[in-house]
């Protein structure tokens, strides 16, 4: 049992750290600070929870197992906001793309990321 749960979590810290690796690419520095620490952390803590059982004998419980899977649905429920770039609510104030492409809006005229 133990080693599923093992495998468990590394498969979520794995995916978490792969839905921040795809937004940290799609963000440059018009991205406020704080969302792009925010990423940064996250990506970490992912990478730290990876090794954890190698480098410090972590033994996931599971708790620890559906915080890790809540995180994860979250990152994958949100990553539509984030499949036409970085969405204009996270931009730093003025640096938004004035430009956008119909195709970006989904119904009711909204863009697509906000």
């Amino acid at each position: 049992m133990n080693e599923i749960l093992l495998l468990a979590h590394e498969i979520l810290c794995a995916a978490i750290f792969y839905s921040v690796f795809i937004r940290a690419v799609r963000s440059c520095e018009k991205v406020r600070t704080d969302v792009r620490l925010a990423f940064f952390v996250l990506g970490i803590v992912a990478c730290t929870g990876m090794a954890a059982p190698l480098a410090w004998g972590f033994a996931p419980d599971g708790f620890t197992l559906v915080l890790l899977a809540a995180v994860a649905i979250v990152e994958i429920v949100t990553s539509h906001h984030w499949a036409c770039g970085v969405p204009d609510s996270f931009y730093k104030p003025g640096c938004a793309p004035r430009q956008r492409r119909a195709s970006d809006r989904n119904e009711g005229g909204h863009h697509a990321g906000a």
